[in-house]
C-alpha cells in the first residue's frame, strides 16, 4: 500500500486481487461514468489473459473515491476509472455461477447426487462474490450499476424481471453474458459432471486471482477532476464521457440534482445511440448539434468549445443540456430508411408531422448521407421554436437537400463532402440567427442557389440516371450494387409516382416490388442487358407482381394497366397499343432517356 498527495489531492493505492476487491469492498458506478462498452475484441482479450491465465495476471488499475465508510462492514467506493474491468469480472462470475447451477440438473450415473450437491454449493459460493451479506443479514451488491439486466441477471438471477427497455450499456452487458456463456459451454462440453465442476472452479480461480491496483481518493469532487484529467493524459475517454462528467458536475451540487441531470443525459443518449449502443454515435450527434447552431469546429476541438461555452455557470450547463435534448428528438430518426412516425407521440408543432420532411430524412438515410444532419437539425429547430418559418419553407429546405444528394451523391457520386459540410454549417448558422420571416426565406433561397451551383451538370446527372438498373439474379460488384439496390430503385419509382400525385408520401419501401416489363428471361448475364434498365421497370405491390407473371407485353397488358399506379407517357403508349406484343430494346432506351429528363429537370430539381 502506498499513499501520496498530488496537486493537493490525497491519493492512496492498494494492490488487490479481484477476490479481495469483491470480499472487502462495495463498488458503485457513479452517475457521470461512461456506459459499459466492452465488445468482442476486449472480451477476447479478457478471456485469454484473465480467464485462461497461468498464474496471477495483472490487468490494470481502478481509480475510486470512498463514498461511504462503515465501521463493521465494507466501505463503498465509487469508480472513476476501471469499471469495465470490474463489471466484466462480475459478469464472468455470474456465468460461472449459472454453469454450476446448470450442472446440478445434469445426469452423471452413480454418485451423481453428491456431485450435484457439490455443484450447488459451488454456485452458492460464487454468488457470494456478487452479493455479500452483512452481520444483520442484509444483502449488498458488490457492484452497483443501473442497468436492469445487471441487477436481474448478473447479481440476482431469481429477481422478477422489470421488463425495462435495454439501453446501449445494457445491450453490451447482454453481449458479454452471451460471449462468456458460449465460451464456458465450450470449455465444459461433453465432460463428466466431476470434470465440469473442476473446470468451472479453475476458471473462477483465475478470475479471482487477477490483480489490479486500486487508487483511492477522498472526495467526489476529486473524482470529477481526476476523471477529466485522465483524458488529457491519454486515457481512453470519449467525448460523450467527458461531456457527461462536465454537465453532471457543473449543473448542480446536490446529489439528487446531479442524479436528475444524469437521468436526462441517459434519456437523450438512448435516443441517439442506435441499436449498437455506440458512444461514437453520441459523439457524432454532439458535433453535428453544435455545428447546427454555431460556426463549425472539428470534432477534436469540440470539448474545449463546450467547456468555454458553459464557462463555470450552472445555468449554462443546463442550457447546453437542453440544446442536446431538443436536437436528440429529431436526430434519433436521421438514419432510419424505414422511418415510420407515430404522430400521436409528437408535439403538434413538430416538423416530423410534415410528410415531406419525413420523406427527405428517409431518402438521406437511403443515400447513406449524414453530412446534411446539421442543416436538418437547424431547419426543424427553426420551425418548431421560432414561429418565423412556415411549413412551405421547411418543405423547400428539406426537398432541396434531398434533391441535391439524389443527384450529387446517389446518382453521380460526385466529389468529397468537405465543401458540402461547410455549406450546410453556414446555412444552419444563418438560419439560427435569422430574426424575421424575410431573413429565413432569404437564407433558404441563398442556400438553394448554392446547392444548385454545386450540382453535377444536367447532362451528367441524366446519363447517370439512365444507367440505373435492377438485376436481382446477376452477381454485381460494389459499384454496380450502388445503382441497383431494390430499396433505391423502389424509392426512385415511388418518387416519380408521388411527383405526379398518384401515390401519397410515406410509402413503406418493403411492400413494393419491381416489375421488368420486357421479361428477365430474355436478358443475358450482363448488367448492361436492356431488360434490367430503368427504362424497363415499373413498380407494383408483391401481390400484383405475382399476378402479372413473366410473359410478354401482350400477356401483361391488362395487369400493367390495372396495377401500375403511375404510367409515364411512354409506358402508357406501350400499354395502349394493342398491336404491340413486346417491348423492344429501342423502346427501353427511349423511355430511360425521357425518365432521366423528368427526374433531373423536375422531380429532383432543387427548386
Amino acid at each position: 500500500m502506498s499513499s501520496v498527495t498530488s496537486d493537493a489531492i490525497p491519493i492512496k493505492s492498494t494492490t488487490r486481487t479481484i477476490r479481495e476487491c469483491f470480499v472487502s469492498c462495495l463498488y458503485v458506478v457513479p452517475n457521470f461514468q461512461r456506459p459499459y462498452s466492452w465488445d468482442i475484441d476486449e472480451l477476447d482479450d479478457y478471456w485469454a489473459d484473465v480467464v485462461l491465465a497461468r498464474g496471477d495476471f495483472f490487468f490494470g488499475s481502478t481509480v475510486t473515491w470512498e463514498s461511504e465508510s462503515r465501521e463493521l462492514f465494507n466501505n463503498t467506493y465509487s469508480i472513476i476509472d476501471g469499471q469495465q474491468r470490474l463489471t466484466t469480472s462480475a459478469i464472468m462470475l455470474s456465468v460461472i455461477r449459472d454453469a454450476f447451477l446448470a450442472a446440478v440438473e445434469s445426469e452423471d450415473g452413480i454418485g451423481s447426487g453428491d456431485l450435484r450437491s457439490q455443484a450447488r454449493a459451488q454456485a452458492e459460493r460464487t454468488q457470494k462474490y456478487l452479493m455479500i451479506e452483512d452481520d444483520r443479514g442484509v444483502q449488498h451488491p458488490v457492484l452497483t450499476r443501473h442497468e436492469p439486466n445487471f441487477q436481474e441477471v448478473v447479481l440476482n438471477p431469481s429477481a422478477i424481471p422489470s421488463h425495462k427497455r435495454w439501453n446501449g450499456s445494457a445491450r453490451q452487458i447482454g453481449v458479454a453474458r452471451e460471449y462468456f456463456e458460449r465460451r464456458v459451454q465450450e470449455a465444459v462440453d461433453s465432460n463428466s459432471l466431476a470434470e465440469v465442476i473442476k473446470t468451472l472452479q479453475g476458471l473462477r480461480d483465475n478470475v479471482l486471482k487477477a490483480r489490479l491496483i486500486q487508487v483511492e481518493l477522498t472526495s467526489e469532487e476529486d473524482g470529477f477532476l481526476i476523471f477529466e484529467t485522465l483524458n488529457t493524459r491519454g486515457a481512453d475517454l470519449r467525448l460523450a464521457d467527458l461531456v457527461k462528467n462536465l454537465l453532471v458536475r457543473g449543473s448542480a451540487t446536490k446529489v439528487e440534482d446531479r442524479e436528475t441531470v444524469s437521468r436526462r443525459w441517459e434519456q437523450l443518449t438512448d435516443r441517439v445511440q442506435g441499436e449498437d449502443g455506440s458512444t461514437v454515435n453520441v459523439d457524432q450527434f454532439m458535433w453535428q448539434s453544435w455545428n447546427s447552431r454555431r460556426p463549425a469546429v472539428t470534432e477534436a476541438e469540440l470539448y474545449k468549445k463546450i467547456h468555454e461555452f458553459v464557462d463555470g455557470s450552472a445555468q449554462r450547463h443546463l442550457e447546453y443540456l437542453g440544446e442536446l435534448e431538443f436536437d436528440s428528438i429529431v436526430y434519433q430518426y436521421l438514419d432510419d430508411v424505414g422511418l415510420v412516425i407515430d404522430k400521436q407521440a409528437l408535439d403538434p408543432k413538430s416538423a416530423l408531422r410534415i410528410p415531406e420532411v419525413v420523406e427527405a430524412i428517409r431518402a438521406l438515410a437511403l443515400f447513406n448521407v449524414s453530412v446534411a444532419n446539421s442543416a436538418i437539425l437547424a431547419v426543424v429547430r427553426k420551425y418548431e421554436k421560432s414561429g418565423l418559418m412556415r411549413k412551405q419553407d421547411v418543405i423547400a429546405a428539406c426537398r432541396a437537400i434531398e434533391s441535391f444528394h439524389f443527384q450529387f451523391t446517389a446518382l453521380t457520386n460526385s466529389g468529397s463532402t468537405g465543401g458540402t459540410r461547410g455549406r450546410y454549417n453556414r446555412f444552419a448558422v444563418e438560419l439560427e440567427e435569422a430574426s424575421s420571416r424575410q431573413a429565413v426565406q432569404g437564407a433558404i433561397k441563398s442556400f438553394q442557389e448554392k446547392l444548385e451551383g454545386s450540382l453535377p451538370s444536367p447532362e451528367e446527372a441524366r446519363a447517370s440516371f439512365e444507367q440505373l438498373f435492377y438485376a436481382p439474379k446477376v452477381r454485381l460488384n460494389n459499384a454496380q450494387k450502388r445503382r441497383s439496390r431494390k430499396q433505391f430503385l423502389s424509392y426512385v419509382l415511388l418518387r416519380l409516382a408521388q411527383h405526379h400525385k398518384t401515390l401519397p408520401l410515406g410509402q413503406d419501401l418493403s411492400v413494393w416490388t419491381i416489375e421488368h416489363i420486357r421479361p428477365q428471361k430474355l436478358a443475358s448475364a450482363e448488367v448492361e442487358s436492356p431488360e434490367y434498365s430503368i427504362g424497363n421497370l415499373a413498380l407494383l405491390t408483391d401481390a400484383a407482381n405475382n399476378d402479372l407473371g413473366d410473359g410478354d407485353l401482350a400477356a401483361k397488358r391488362a395487369g400493367l394497366n390495372r396495377f401500375v399506379l403511375w404510367k409515364d407517357d411512354q409506358l402508357s403508349k406501350w400499354i395502349d397499343d394493342n398491336e404491340k406484343s413486346e417491348v423492344q430494346v429501342r423502346d427501353i432506351a427511349l423511355r430511360a432517356k425521357l425518365l432521366a429528363v423528368l427526374a433531373v429537370d423536375a422531380v429532383w430539381s432543387i427548386r
